[in-house]
């Protein structure tokens, strides 16, 4: 079972469907006429901020709950206030605070066709992208890369909070901090 920051992350991804969705609809109507869409850039920059945004959203969560399993009266507000651009290596030093060493760097944060270092390469790409879209850049964003971007934050989710689960594990001796 996956934790309830998993949850909410598989729930507010949806809005990714959703803009994947609209721009599905916005070419439909030029469906006659292929080629690329230029009318839609707005469509794909909008989903690349939401998928970092709710990365982020993902990752403070993950720690809020870590931490309430360790004692229901810790916080994590103030970490999280401090916690921005969740890339591989920030991932790792936040996680590093619960004794969690490098754990974006855990071979089994990795699936077919994309091995632990494509990973975290596509974690850079996603952050570097938004980074870019957020500070005002006129980034070239394609629907493929949304498309890769999103799936690759689903996968990640997955498998990082089973890593997540097991060291937690170890920490409330022997008890799996979510079923």
């Amino acid at each position: 079972m996956p934790s309830q920051a998993h949850v909410a992350l598989a729930d507010r991804l949806k809005d990714v469907d959703d803009l994947l969705g609209a721009h599905g609809a916005v070419t439909a109507a030029h469906a006659a006429n292929p080629g690329r869409r230029f009318n839609v850039m707005g469509i794909n920059r909008g989903a690349i901020l939401l998928l970092s945004a709710h990365l982020e959203g993902y990752i403070e969560d993950l720690m809020e709950e870590c931490l309430r399993h360790v004692n229901p009266s810790l916080s994590g507000e103030a970490l999280r206030r401090g916690f921005m651009n969740p890339t591989a290596d920030r991932i790792d030093e936040f996680f590093a605070l619960i004794g969690l060493k490098k754990p974006t760097k855990n071979a089994t944060i990795s699936w077919q066709n994309c091995d632990n270092a494509r990973v975290r390469a596509s974690l850079k790409q996603l952050i570097e992208t938004r980074n870019k879209i957020a500070h005002g850049t006129q980034e070239t964003v394609h629907k493929g890369t949304v498309e890769l971007l999103h799936r690759h934050v689903k996968a990640f989710a997955v498998r990082f909070d089973e890593v997540v689960a097991r060291h937690m594990t170890t920490i409330l001796g022997g008890t799996r901090p979510w079923p």
